[in-house]
């Protein structure tokens, strides 16, 4: 028995990408490009896209957070 944690969203995730990357001869460049050029059309379907601005401000939300749990857990270990 394999102690190995299955789970099918993963699974059915890899297996997508490999069948995309099949596509494109397994280039992740060409890929990329082809991804790219679908972003207007993806964009008119409802997609939204995170700009650079909010994912760094969502890095630094995370690293404050982090920090604030940290100095909340050591504050509860001083004793």
């Amino acid at each position: 028995m394999s102690d190995v944690f299955y789970d099918p969203i993963v699974a059915e995730v890899r297996k997508n990408r490999e069948e995309m990357l099949t596509k494109f001869d397994g280039d992740t460049r060409k890929l990329t490009t082809y991804l790219e050029s679908k972003r207007p059309e993806m964009e008119a379907a409802g997609f939204r896209f995170v700009t650079e601005e909010e994912r760094q401000a969502r890095i630094e939300w995370n690293r404050k957070r982090q920090e604030a749990e940290e100095r909340k857990l050591a504050s509860l270990n001083v004793g």
